[in-house]
């Protein structure tokens, strides 16, 4: 399946991601990012299969072959791989459609359930993406800031006790438009201290100029308060329903 996480910056797209990444590594699914990872605070019984692969690297063939070598001598799965794209309009810009190499990159998204992979793609606006990768994505969900709603939103995030850090999401249907679904999540530091954007933003610019760049910043290593049971009983859609508040999950008559 392919997912569209949209959002202005600042509405909480990257802390969704950061919350669906974190309920991953619990479960000890294969991850592959295009950003620095900090997952020293999650912690697993398991090996942690986290994969950093930045954008200038990502092809479609190898992470076919990676596929491949998980899957060795078994049944392919689905949604057993994560893949995450972060700022996806870089990648696969509307006005590049032309680019080299996009051909390549729309047959493994139109293939890429045969390899096992669960797709997010981060993205500000669907309309930045190309119009070929667009047709392709099943969910989009929509990310919001509550408190920048005005008085309103201030006075729900007071009421459910989050003055600053409440968000919301929007779940919609995107081939045809329709809402499915809605829900209120808060910021918490296991997912915020997952990756730093100011870090990434510096990594970036670092290596344009040939150097390495910075690692992401590590957060203080506290007491792991998780509940063993928080990626227990979530579905790839709705990774983390602990700390989410449903708000509207009925679909609406086509």
């Amino acid at each position: 399946m392919i997912v569209l996480y949209s959002g202005t910056p600042g509405s909480g797209k990257s802390l969704d991601t950061a919350r669906t990444i974190y309920n991953w590594c619990r479960r000890g699914a294969p991850i592959i990012c295009n950003f620095p990872l900090n997952v020293d605070n999650i912690k697993v019984k398991r090996k942690k299969d986290i994969h950093f692969i930045p954008n200038g690297e990502l092809d479609p063939d190898e992470l076919v072959t990676f596929s491949k070598s998980y899957f060795s001598g078994r049944p392919c799965k689905e949604d057993s791989i994560l893949l995450v794209i972060d700022e996806a309009q870089l990648l696969f810009n509307a006005r590049d459609w032309s680019v080299k190499g996009r051909d390549r990159w729309n047959w493994f998204f139109t293939m890429h359930r045969h390899f096992g992979f669960f797709i997010i793609l981060c993205a500000q606006f669907d309309r930045m993406l190309d119009r070929q990768v667009r047709g392709l994505i099943e969910y989009e969900y929509v990310h919001r800031k509550v408190n920048n709603m005005g008085w309103k939103g201030i006075f729900l995030s007071c009421l459910l006790l989050s003055p600053t850090n409440l968000f919301i999401k929007v779940k919609i249907w995107y081939p045809m438009k329709e809402k499915v679904g809605s829900e209120f999540f808060q910021c918490r530091k296991k997912y915020y201290c997952i990756y730093d954007t100011f870090a990434l933003l510096d990594r970036a610019d670092r290596r344009e100029e040939g150097e390495q760049g910075a690692p992401p910043t590590a957060c203080l290593t506290g007491p792991d308060v998780t509940a063993d049971d928080d990626a227990s009983g979530s579905s790839p859609a709705c990774p983390d329903a602990s700390g989410c508040v449903i708000v509207d999950t009925s679909i609406p008559s086509i």
